[in-house]
Order: structure tokens, then sequence, then C-alpha cells
């Protein structure tokens, strides 16, 4: 299953572009947690023991939301978290406080939609990443995963060649940063 089909769902900690929506202290005009029940546009909709997560299609950039345990009746509130993420946090209640009033979302705020060369790059790691196997089970040579992966029309041969080669360097390097975003790296993605 593709990612776009089920995207992901991340603790507002790690992905400061969840939204954290919880029961307000009192009646506004605030969408209620009924108000979600139904909709087109849900990618997602997990009911956890910490509340319900929800993925909303959204042109400019998903929206991602926390809907807190609450009546399903009473108005929701934000809860933007102080961090050093809050601009960010603030920017992404202004995008989906201009989609519940009707209006056009607009783009997800920078960094938080990889570029298409971001997207690219991303794609060739983890192409390499398994073409590399785990550190203990290679399953392809550096050789290899660079004609396969890196240089399509690569013209290094083997031996002495190869080991003096930037393409050696660089297609070792790109092994290295793959291995390391599977080890967790992948998190710093999630924070602009």
């Amino acid at each position: 299953m593709f990612a776009a089909a089920q995207p992901a769902l991340w603790h507002p900690q790690a992905a400061p572009a969840v939204l954290i929506l919880d029961t307000a202290p009192f009646e506004g005009a605030a969408p209620a947690l009924s108000d979600f029940e139904g909709r087109p546009d849900i990618l997602v909709d997990q009911l956890l023991e910490n509340g319900r997560h929800i993925v909303l299609a959204d042109g400019g950039g998903l929206h991602r939301l926390w809907l807190r345990p609450g009546p399903a009746d009473r108005s929701l509130a934000y809860m933007v978290i102080r961090d050093d993420a809050i601009a960010l946090r603030q920017a992404m209640v202004r995008r989906f406080e201009r989609r519940t009033a009707g209006g056009r979302a607009g783009r997800a705020p920078p960094g938080i939609c990889p570029t298409s060369f971001q997207r690219q790059r991303l794609s060739m790691l983890l192409d390499i990443l398994d073409a590399a196997g785990a550190r203990d089970e290679a399953r392809l040579t550096t050789h290899e995963i660079a004609r396969s992966h890196v240089y399509a029309h690569m013209q290094v041969g083997q031996g002495s060649e190869w080991k003096s080669s930037s393409q050696r360097r660089r297609t070792q390097r790109l092994i290295d940063e793959a291995r390391a975003l599977m080890e967790g790296g992948y998190r710093r993605l999630l924070r602009p």
C-alpha cells in the first residue's frame, strides 16, 4: 500500500504539523467531534486509547489531527504547544481554520512537504537501502548499487579504477545516509 493512500500517524511531539484538538472549556463556533463523521476527505481515521487520529486530504498538503477524547457534541479547541516549533504549529492551525471556514487551506508551510528534489532523493535512498540490505547481509555490492541506483550510465569498471573513483565514495556516502535514516534519522524530516 502506498504512503499516499495510507499516511502514517505521528505524535505531535515528533511532528509539529499534527494539530491537537481537545474539548473546549465553553461552547463556541468551532467544530465538534461529531463534525468529523463520514467526511469524504478522510484518508485515515483511527481510534486509539489516547484519542482519535485523522488525516484529511487537501491539495496543498495533508491535515493531521489528533482529537482528544471528550463529549462528541462539544466544541473543540486547539492545543498549541509552546516549544521551538510554535510558529509552525500556529501556521498549521491557521491553515486548518481556513479550510474549516470553507476557504482554500493553501499550501502547507515550508518544510512540511518535501520538494520534488527531496522526494526524488529520499526515493533513491530507499531504493539504495533495499539494495544494500542490513549491515550484516549486503545483497548488492557498492559497484552494483552505483550502477543500478546512482549512476545509470557509469563507465567506471571494477578493481583499482573503481576503488579510487569519486563515484564509489559518493555511493558509499549515500548508503551510509540511507542506513542513518533507517536507524532513526528519518525523525529529523518531521521537524523542519
